[in-house]
């Protein structure tokens, strides 16, 4: 099985559902991977194998965290597919709130399909004419990735627009577990933000004591 990434806006969130609709293929859009989708490439597909497809996070298969309700292959965009969320189990409820906190911040999703191409063009080999649809999955974005965000602390990013990321995060209904980690990069971050502060007062200490404070305040 082969995999391909879309980064796309999502389309629709439903809360009170745990829906999403967004799209996992475009169409007549030369990829990484230098294919290109034609329009009718997931059509036979959509309507074969709809009841065998399902949807996981990071194509980890032991990871199912909802079911497609639309998939809809004759959008002029692309593939465009409707999730319902699995919102009774942790994965599936975690990464319905990761998809909505990209959402609500106006960012793309990441989404991939796992595939079999069946079909080629002739004259172009880089146009797919028929997929077979696998699966589909959500892939963990860098604000729901923990090593990430830790990383990108201890490399220097803004701690202010982590922190805010971090605060609209832990208000939404999260899995404990989920939480539970929200609330230590917090508290990490309250930490790493009052040594900054710290740090900066001994330096204006300092500064004062040898005279370039009062150099710099004249100038």
């Amino acid at each position: 099985m082969e995999t391909k990434k879309l980064s796309s806006e999502v389309k629709d969130v439903d809360e009170t559902k745990g829906y999403v609709e967004a799209y996992a293929n475009a169409y007549n859009n030369e990829d990484s991977d230098k294919d290109i989708s034609h329009p009718d490439s997931f059509k036979k597909t959509a309507k074969d194998d709809f009841k065998r497809i399902r949807v996981y996070k990071n194509h980890n298969q032991n990871i199912l965290v909802g079911v497609p309700k639309l998939i809809d292959p004759s959008d002029a965009y692309g593939l465009k597919t409707g999730t319902q969320f699995n919102m009774s189990t942790d994965a599936g409820k975690d990464m319905f709130f990761d998809v909505k906190l990209i959402h609500d911040n106006g960012q793309n999703a990441d989404l991939s399909i796992g595939y079999r191409v069946m079909k080629r063009d002739a004259k172009d080999r880089r146009i797919i004419l028929e997929y077979m649809l696998k699966e589909y999955s959500f892939l963990t974005s860098w604000g729901a990735n923990d090593r990430a965000i830790t990383t990108a602390i201890k490399n220097g990013k803004d701690t202010t627009e982590i922190m805010a990321f971090l605060v609209k995060a832990y208000n939404l209904p999260y899995s404990d577990t989920r939480l539970v980690t929200l609330e230590a990069l917090l508290k990490s971050l309250d930490n790493i933000n009052q040594e900054q502060e710290n740090a900066l007062d001994n330096e204006v200490k300092e500064r004062k004591g040898t005279g370039i404070y009062l150099l710099n305040k004249a100038n």
